[in-house]
């Protein structure tokens, strides 16, 4: 395990999530969204290893021709994340989230909770949902993040324009207040566009949360491009962040830097 970053109130892990959360304090919250596996359905049909040949994959309708749309084509999911193919054959992956959310309980304060945002996935006949990464935790609510449209259009289903975020909380768990509460259950926030990361959630996602907690040490174990970090950064947390890809470590160490040096300009 690499020396961590520290970046005024961050401090940033380069390496395994698996690996490095057992080594870390008692957090009061995890904010965090993992690869979604976009390159296997969870029916188990193969995907992204063959789209450069074959296509798009859609996991309602099988491949598209190349050059026929979609998110993912010619994009950069279309070989997966730098340090991830985003392709496990599906068992595999579902015992990993099972196991990061249990590490992750596992450093978990006794009033804490765990924000994982995860998507439903309709298949052909079956939608399949994000709980079933869920390994018995107490499932206090599921937030719906409504994103502004959405792209897996198919004749089976609607296209989804939604994504889940399970708050998994330890029972002592309580918003910052009672007016708290009134942020609701369905969060109407667009999708970022024009980053570099390829599937980042936008800052006002965790802005939200944050603004609706008390928690003073928040981590995210797929940290990806800092958002979460961001966040902490404006709203003067504390943060701990673990990135296994060096090219969106090195993003997020810049972003993270920025961002507190404007809070710090606007104390």
């Amino acid at each position: 395990m690499n020396s961590p970053v520290v970046i005024g109130n961050a401090t940033l892990y380069l390496g395994d999530c698996l690996e490095i959360l057992p080594t870390l304090p008692v957090m009061d919250l995890f904010i965090t969204s993992p690869p979604y596996n976009m390159g296997v359905s969870a029916g188990g049909g193969f995907a992204s290893k063959f789209i450069r040949n074959h296509g798009h994959y859609d996991p309602a309708g099988g491949y598209r021709a190349r050059g026929g749309g979609g998110k993912w084509t010619g994009g950069e999911l279309a070989d997966g994340y730098e340090m991830h193919d985003d392709a496990m054959p599906w068992p595999e992956y579902e015992e990993w989230q099972r196991s990061v959310l249990l590490a992750c309980w596992a450093r978990l304060a006794d009033d804490g909770a765990i924000y994982y945002n995860h998507k439903p996935r309709p298949q052909s006949c079956e939608v399949w949902l994000p709980t079933a990464l869920n390994p018995g935790l107490p499932l206090r609510q599921i937030i719906t993040w409504a994103r502004a449209g959405g792209i897996n259009f198919a004749p089976t289903h609607y296209v989804p324009t939604y994504e889940w975020i399970l708050l998994l909380a330890k029972p002592a768990f309580r918003l910052r207040d009672k007016g708290a509460s009134g942020a609701g259950d369905c969060w109407r926030i667009p999708q970022e566009s024009g980053t570099e990361h390829p599937a980042p959630f936008p800052l006002k996602l965790p802005i939200t949360i944050l603004d609706t907690v008390s928690a003073k040490l928040v981590c995210d174990p797929f940290m990806g491009s800092g958002t979460t970090g961001v966040a902490c950064g404006e709203l003067h947390r504390d943060f701990i962040g673990i990135e296994k890809s060096p090219r969106y470590f090195e993003m997020a160490c810049k972003r993270i830097e920025n961002a507190q040096r404007q809070a710090r300009m606007f104390a």
